[in-house]
């Protein structure tokens, strides 16, 4: 059984804005021998949300509902679990099963919720085509990274929201591209800083450290991390990470301290800080 990776993006597919959730762990071992139906559960999200209840009820119950189908699908045979899709009308799961897995326990679900409305699809995908789509590319894997540092940057008590020097890390294949690009960046509102070495790679021998004044919540890292990735598509460049000091708020600033008391310093690099 490979590991789970998983893994949470946005993109934009077919004139939708799609929120996907995906386990990259089966990318190196599928199509899996004997799994050859994509199996999907979808609910109907503009229905429930349009019901007339309040929102935080309208999600509690589409959250109880999804607890269900996940105490169903544990007890309901093997299966591969893929990832999840979420657009502004649905949410769909995604299995793989074998052609003789037994439905009829997800069937009874949906037929006894009168308030969540869902459908169950199967269909023969033997090459996991529809997996391929789902996993992310390397842009989007920038992205999932994204998601996971602000998630633990907000774990651990920082103000995602307050302004702070972030910087981001490039790399080039060759000098002449990383001196040419610092007007184009510097006009996009970075600072470059000299002063600042990076991690050069043996492919991309030429490191670049930039920065600017940001906060880090997640939509904005997203935007910086995109231009500065489509930035570098045009010149023999990668786009190498990003980090910044931690701005906690007064309660972790405290818990920090005591934590340092009682257990000694911690290391020197910071949560936000990547490299």
């Amino acid at each position: 059984m490979a590991e789970e990776d998983w893994g949470f993006f946005e993109r934009r597919a077919n004139g939708e804005h799609l929120r996907l959730l995906v386990n990259s762990g089966y990318k190196d071992a599928y199509p899996i021998q004997n799994y050859h139906e994509l199996m999907s559960v979808t609910v109907n999200v503009y229905r429930l949300s349009h019901s007339g209840k309040r929102k935080m009820d309208a999600i509690a119950e589409l959250e109880r509902w999804t607890a269900h189908l996940e105490g169903i699908m544990r007890t309901s045979g093997d299966f591969y679990y893929v990832g999840r899709l979420h657009t502004e009308s649905k949410l769909e799961f995604y299995y793989y099963v074998n052609e003789s897995y037994d439905d009829s326990a997800i069937r009874a679900l949906i037929r006894s919720q009168q308030d969540v409305r869902a459908q169950l699809y199967r269909k023969p995908d033997p090459e996991w085509e529809f997996y391929s789509f789902m996993l992310p590319d390397d842009r989007e894997q920038l992205l999932i990274h994204n998601a996971q540092m602000v998630y633990a940057l907000a774990h651990h008590g920082d103000q995602i929201s307050r302004q702070r020097t972030v910087y981001h890390w490039l790399l080039f294949r060759h000098n002449d591209d990383r001196v040419g690009i610092k007007l184009t960046l510097e006009s996009m509102g970075y600072r470059i800083e000299e002063g600042k070495k990076g991690d050069p790679e043996p492919d991309y021998p030429y490191p670049l450290v930039i920065s600017r004044t940001d906060d880090v919540r997640l939509d904005t890292l997203n935007r910086r991390v995109d231009e500065l990735y489509r930035l570098l598509k045009g010149t023999e460049g990668k786009y190498d990470g990003w980090g910044s000091a931690m701005q906690l708020s007064l309660s972790a600033r405290i818990l920090a301290a005591v934590r340092r008391f009682f257990g000694g310093a911690a290391s020197g690099k910071r949560n936000g800080l990547p490299k």
